[in-house]
């Protein structure tokens, strides 16, 4: 079996590593390099922590223009107001939802 060599990897990317190999059952690092290649991107998605915090703006963001727009409305909601346009674009349509 070739053998791989990896310099200069960060202290902090080491310890992820170790964990993600005891994590996944992996004995060597080429079983973790193989477990890593078959999962690829596809299947496996990582949320970095400031990730999450955007997220969580973006989502407050929306919830208070959700409630400006209520507001400006006077009558019904915005969830109101989507489903009531949805019911008049469906009525002239065979499709029925």
């Amino acid at each position: 079996m070739p053998t791989l060599l990896v310099k200069n990897v960060p202290e902090d990317l080491m310890r992820e590593l170790r964990k993600l190999k005891v994590e996944l059952g992996c004995r060597t690092w080429a079983e973790l390099l193989e477990k890593l290649v078959k999962l690829r991107s596809k299947d496996v998605i990582i949320i970095e922590k400031e990730d999450l915090e955007k997220m969580k703006r973006a989502v407050d963001k929306f919830l208070e223009l959700r409630n400006i727009v209520t507001e400006k409305w006077s009558e019904g909601t915005v969830l109101e107001e989507i489903r009531r346009t949805r019911r008049h674009e469906t009525e002239g349509s065979d499709i029925r939802c």
